[in-house]
């Protein structure tokens, strides 16, 4: 059965949601709950789901802004000694009727208090909604609060507005919804040495085939590895490396200029900042050369425009903590 498993929130403040992202309005909302706790003297408990449910909801496959490890680690960064549940979202939880799911909240559960947002919705086919979960819960002494959407400029913060950004190349308005730089993070693998040939040793990663990845092309950013230190400036490649040794599946590249060491078997976070340039096919090894000086210019004028502070999302080499479960 998809309840085994399930870790109780007795006398925990629940947030319920997928939070894909963690963006500013995901912040708004998880701050609200993380701030009830601390009044409860109490901790935050993060009921969110595994996989999308939107890939099992339709025949579209909705890539992740953030990994698992990414997501428990930025939640770590900003809302300490959180406890993250990961729970399935299979065909049980998904024919789930929405009493069933309040049944679960109530007695399996049974938090001392929920926060979700004002769009959140339960149960087979979206039946229940925050206002039926606030009024079964409430009169059942567990107090709901349903947090507002946030907005910019009129439009909701939403994790598919992202996603367009982040698929256009629009670095610079993802970050802004965001609130901090879009990242990856994943360990250094070998490759052809091409780049080390050319005078430009690279670090690839190939990242899980469900992250969302920004659309093809260089970018500028920083890296941030135990070894290397924290946010070293770097170009960063996206894309499936047509002029050399083609990739059928896109990986991510980086050139560290300050870093000159072999990275293989590294943890390295990449942070993204802005988009330099789309991908390219080049006639020849020379001509691929130039372009990366030119991007290397580029790179020394945009970093030092950088207007985000972004997180020190994981700490490096760490492994998934006793505050995140899979159910």
């Amino acid at each position: 059965m998809w309840q085994r498993g399930i870790k109780s929130a007795e006398n925990n403040i629940l947030a319920l949601g997928f939070f894909d992202g963690v963006h500013r309005g995901h912040q708004y909302l998880l701050g609200e709950a993380y701030r009830l706790a601390q009044e409860e003297k109490a901790k935050l408990h993060i009921f969110t789901f595994y996989p999308h449910p939107r890939n099992f909801l339709s025949s579209e496959e909705v890539k992740h802004i953030l990994t698992y490890r990414e997501k428990y680690c930025l939640i770590q960064e900003l809302f300490p000694q959180s406890l993250l549940q990961f729970v399935r979202f299979n065909k049980s939880f998904r024919e789930m009727t929405a009493q069933e799911f309040l049944t679960l909240v109530e007695q399996e559960i049974r938090p001392r208090g929920v926060v979700v947002g004002e769009n959140f919705r339960f149960g087979f086919q979206a039946q229940g909604d925050a206002q039926l979960l606030k009024n079964h819960l409430s009169f059942r002494g567990i107090e709901v609060t349903v947090v507002p959407s946030l907005r910019e400029g009129g439009e909701l913060i939403s994790s598919s507005r992202i996603r367009w950004h982040l698929e256009s190349g629009d670095l610079l308005s993802a970050n802004r919804l965001l609130g901090y730089s879009f990242f990856l993070e994943g360990r250094v693998r070998r490759g052809k040495g091409v780049g080390r040939k050319l005078g430009f040793p690279t670090a690839n990663l190939y990242p899980p085939s469900y992250k969302l990845l920004p659309t093809s092309g260089v970018y500028t950013g920083y890296v941030s590895g135990k070894e290397i230190g924290e946010r070293n400036p770097s170009l960063i490649y996206v894309g499936h490396r047509p002029t050399v040794n083609f990739s059928p599946r896109r990986l991510v590249e980086v050139f560290i200029p300050e870093v000159s060491r072999e990275l293989y078997g590294e943890r390295l976070t990449i942070e993204f900042q802005a988009f330099l340039r789309e991908e390219m096919v080049f006639p020849s090894l020379s001509e691929l050369k130039n372009q990366i000086e030119q991007d290397l210019e580029a790179l020394r004028i945009t970093t030092e425009q950088s207007a985000i502070s972004p997180f020190h999302h994981c700490e490096h080499g760490a492994e998934r903590g006793e505050q995140a479960t899979f159910s």
